[in-house]
């Protein structure tokens, strides 16, 4: 025990502040948004077979369900639209179990909250939202326990927000062919999307 404590020396800290902030269960409504994808796509699928089964027929429904398939397994395109969608889905539950496991919660136990993700050429772009406690710091700190958390990403980038102290923007980098900007496009990625969030 003593080795293993004296080759990790943050293992003792990394146990001391899961006893002190263990991270929270989340109420039923951040748990709806938490997984809003998957339960919009176990309700709403049976629901839209239902319906095409009703309106069209058996025949029509398996029809067009497998050209739907083989477009998105032939089509380039709509492979990666597809294979972009999922990592969205997909993503920000890593990222959010990265930062449970770094411990990267206020007193309270709570999580820093992800507010959008949409894909890019290199991969993700996560908008996270930093609750009082949590710093951007924070997350830089943990790029590397995020990056590992992230499934198949090639790294991560930690980027603040230029006029937001508590936002802060994680890309994963997931392909090297399309490296991530060093710095976001004023008009376009900050701008845009950053405005997109503050409307609502």
């Amino acid at each position: 025990m003593r080795r293993m404590l004296r080759r990790n020396g943050n293992l003792v800290l990394r146990v001391l502040e899961s006893e002190l902030a263990p991270v929270a269960r989340p109420g039923p409504f951040v748990l709806l948004w938490r997984w809003r994808y998957e339960a919009a796509l176990l309700a709403g699928g049976p629901a839209v077979v239902v319906l095409a089964v009703r309106t069209v027929g058996w025949a029509p429904t398996i029809a067009a369900g497998a050209v739907t398939v083989l477009a998105v397994v032939v089509w380039p395109q709509a492979r990666r639209e597809v294979e972009g969608r999922f990592w969205c889905v997909v993503t920000p539950h890593r990222v959010r179990k990265a930062c449970a496991e770094a411990m990267i919660v206020t007193r309270r136990g709570k999580l820093p909250m992800i507010l959008w993700t949409r894909p890019e050429p290199f991969g993700e772009r996560l908008w996270v939202w930093c609750r009082a406690g949590i710093s951007p710091g924070d997350l830089q700190q943990a790029h590397d326990v995020i990056a590992a958390a992230c499934w198949l990403a090639k790294g991560v980038r930690v980027l603040r927000h230029p006029r937001r102290a508590s936002l802060v923007i994680v890309d994963v980098i997931r392909r090297d062919e399309h490296p991530a900007p060093e710095e976001p496009a004023p008009g376009d990625t900050w701008e845009r999307s950053s405005t997109w969030f503050w409307r609502q």
